[in-house]
């Protein structure tokens, strides 16, 4: 029964297919609907994004920042529940914290869905995230923003980071150990009464 459930747990943190997530050909999403013109303009933002978070030079993260980020209202969600960074300032520092000891990112970024209206823009894609802590742990990750034009130039206003985890297996296995549970707390209630009985009936 335990080996079931272990089988289930790591199929949740399988490894990510890299090479399937970063492939133009299976794009996730649709291209969306902003102007080629617009579409260029915001892939370029979302390739400095990429070098930025695969050079991780923490000397570089003002100007980093200064040139991808909005200084108004900005916010990031990263990925665990607590994860709100409102504001310019603390949006820096996690970005920083990601490039010390967070891990190496990579994005689908040519084959992003982005969509446009007026002087905003929303996009999606794919990519994953492999730890520092361990190689050998690679998740795919959804990466979706808004971005505003300021100065002429798009910058985020909004940015999500999430886990693109399936965890119908973790559900599965968490049916079968509350089931095991049970199963045993019935058997050794069982077991129990017999005993008792015997007992009493010496």
């Amino acid at each position: 029964m335990l080996l079931v459930i272990l089988f289930l747990v790591t199929r949740i943190f399988r490894r990510a297919d890299e090479q399937k997530i970063l492939s133009p050909a299976i794009a996730a999403y649709s291209v969306g609907n902003a102007p080629d013109s617009i579409r260029k303009e915001i892939i370029d933002q979302l390739n400095t994004f990429q070098e930025g978070y695969s050079n991780r030079d923490t000397s570089q993260v003002e100007a980093f920042m200064e040139s991808l980020y909005s200084r108004g209202n900005v916010l990031i969600l990263g990925t665990n529940p607590n994860e709100i960074f409102s504001g310019y300032d603390r949006a820096s520092r996690l970005v920083k914290s990601d490039w010390e000891s967070w891990g190496d990112c990579k994005f689908n970024v040519d084959s992003a869905n982005i969509s446009s209206a007026g002087d905003i823009v929303w996009f999606s894609t794919r990519g994953y995230v492999e730890f520092d802590l361990s190689k050998l742990l690679v998740i795919p990750l959804r990466l979706t923003g808004i971005m505003v034009m300021e100065d002429r130039t798009w910058k985020f206003r909004q940015q999500q980071f999430q886990f693109d985890i399936d965890f119908s297996f973790a559900l599965l296995a968490i049916l079968i150990l509350a089931a095991w549970i049970l199963v045993s707390l019935v058997t050794f209630a069982v077991v129990s009464v017999r005993f008792i009985k015997t007992r009493t009936s010496t």
